[in-house]
């Protein structure tokens, strides 16, 4: 993800709103406890057990 390890300013009104619309559309694909670990574990499934897929 981009600016990551960095500060950022943000002043520009529709800087702020480009921002806040994509944290909200973010926000609704987050998904949390037992989906998330679904989700996850299907990942390593599909890469395989023994973690082979891995980098």
């Amino acid at each position: 993800m981009e600016l990551v390890s960095v500060w950022l300013t943000v002043t520009q009104p529709r800087e702020i709103e480009m921002y806040a619309r994509v944290f909200a559309e973010l926000a609704e694909l987050a998904v949390y406890g037992g989906q998330a670990r679904s989700l996850i574990t299907a990942a390593i499934d599909a890469l395989g057990q023994d973690g082979a897929g891995l980098p």
